[in-house]
């Protein structure tokens, strides 16, 4: 069959993630319940400490409070009819489509949702497409996700959310509760600003933005530090991304602090953002196949440079919602936690190293939790013991039936910062100047060829 592969591409330490894809016919597994059709999806904590939040409870609430993060009870479905009647569409009808199988009038009615995604994919976005697909030397696709405000892939996210939050706190006004939110964030540098251009000015909100000071591109500091709306709070921190998510994850903890303040967040620890991740892989496989393609029983694989795991979280739920999908594959810089663990099954906490991709510099994927409480069968309190054991001893030990299972879902590669030159002076030349990619993309680039 064809070879094609995706990757996201960025500009230079702004912009960023990839992916890859080879058209097969396997059959999937799901690993969490289905909806049925018309079925209101409600939310859980990962720890069980939490269950039967609404949509709008999950988003504004973020984090559990049990520790956990939130996920939804059940995954709705489409099938390969339904996908392909979705091609064609444009960004903002196609994101109204996918995130409608979410969501119910209770939650949001169909002509809100669609004024918030026509509102999140408009005239900001310097390309019609949002997030259009090239293809690269060898065959390789490219899926862009830099033509957004301030040009990371994130933005895709955040300017949803953004606007979905001050929708949100509009209606508990107009409902008599209360209506006001503060933002605490932790960011290697893209969360942020694109958090930032995506909740400056927003009604309600307060927004305090934490970065390791020295460990972000120059670029996306000055992203940050030079918007100067009255709600917008910068924090440059002395440490690492590591230790402004822990100082995040501690408010959250802190429950009176947490409810006294209204805390929210931004991160991928926000249901909301990995929702609108989702899109466009749908998207991607559409550019990437031809029509008929899922009637077929065509599939792709995505190669996705990952730090914090939000991205190619995203991917595995579109997986699981009916996009063909054959394999994920985790592509890592030097901080290899995730490699290591697909590799050898050690998940344990090293130092942080610095390198070219700075986003990707993290050994607590936060959102690998959710991953691992799905691939065990949704089983809260064996979660929560593995967790447990994780903050104690710096260390998670999966059983051999969990690790097996996340295996079946996904594969790993490791790019240290060597390749990653190499990978985007093959690229260039190759290219002939057309492609030049960021390094995390470049990670994206190498962990597809191996793969492929």
């Amino acid at each position: 069959s064809e070879l094609v592969a995706m990757l996201l591409r960025g500009v230079a330490q702004s912009g960023r993630r990839g992916l890859v894809a080879r058209p097969v016919r396997v059959s999937a597994r799901g690993l969490a319940a289905a909806a049925a059709a018309g079925q209101r999806i409600l939310y859980r904590s990962t720890r069980g400490g939490q269950s039967d939040l609404t949509f709008s409870e999950a988003v504004l609430q973020g984090l559990g409070t049990d520790k956990g993060l939130l996920v939804p009870q059940a995954i709705p479905r489409f099938d390969a009819a339904t996908l392909e009647s979705w091609r064609g569409l444009p960004f903002h009808a196609l994101a109204a489509e996918v995130m409608s199988l979410y969501l119910t009038d209770d939650d949001l009615s169909r002509s809100e949702l669609e004024a918030l995604t026509a509102a999140s994919y408009g005239a900001q976005w310097r390309d019609e497409a949002v997030t259009p697909v090239t293809t690269l030397p060898g065959g390789m696709r490219l899926l862009e996700l830099h033509h957004g405000p301030t040009f990371a892939f994130k933005d895709v996210a955040l300017q949803f959310l953004g606007n979905l939050f001050e929708l949100l706190l509009a209606k508990r006004e107009a409902a008599g509760l209360s209506h006001t939110l503060t933002v605490a964030g932790a960011t290697s540098g893209d969360t942020g600003s694109s958090a930032i251009h995506g909740l400056r000015g927003k009604r309600g909100v307060e927004v305090f933005m934490m970065y390791p000071e020295g460990r972000t591109s120059p670029t996306q500091e000055l992203q940050m530090i030079s918007v100067l709306d009255a709600n917008i709070h910068n924090i440059a921190l002395a440490g690492t991304f590591d230790d402004c998510q822990n100082i995040v994850k501690a408010l959250f903890n802190d429950h009176a602090f947490r409810d006294s303040v209204g805390l929210a967040a931004v991160n991928s620890i926000n249901w909301a953002r990995i929702l609108a991740q989702t899109v466009y892989y749908v998207h991607a496989y559409h550019e990437a196949t031809s029509p008929g393609a899922a009637l077929e029983g065509t599939q792709v694989s995505y190669s996705v440079p990952t730090g914090n795991f939000g991205d190619i979280l995203a991917g595995w739920y579109a997986k699981q919602m009916g996009l063909p999908v054959r394999k994920l594959i985790v592509a890592t810089n030097e901080n290899d936690i995730l490699h290591r663990f697909f590799q050898a099954g050690d998940y344990s906490q090293l130092g942080v190293r610095e390198t070219l991709s700075p986003s990707m510099d993290i050994q607590i994927s936060s959102n690998f939790e959710r991953f691992l409480f799905h691939a065990g069968g949704d089983d809260a309190p064996a979660l929560k013991s593995l967790m447990d054991g994780l903050e104690d001893t710096k260390r998670l030990t999966p059983p051999p039936s969990l690790l097996a299972a996340c295996r079946e879902e996904m594969d790993s590669e490791r790019v240290d910062d060597a390749e990653v030159l190499a990978t985007i002076a093959d690229v260039h030349t190759a290219s002939a100047g057309e492609h030049t990619l960021d390094p995390h993309s470049a990670i994206a680039v190498a962990g597809a060829r191996r793969y492929l």
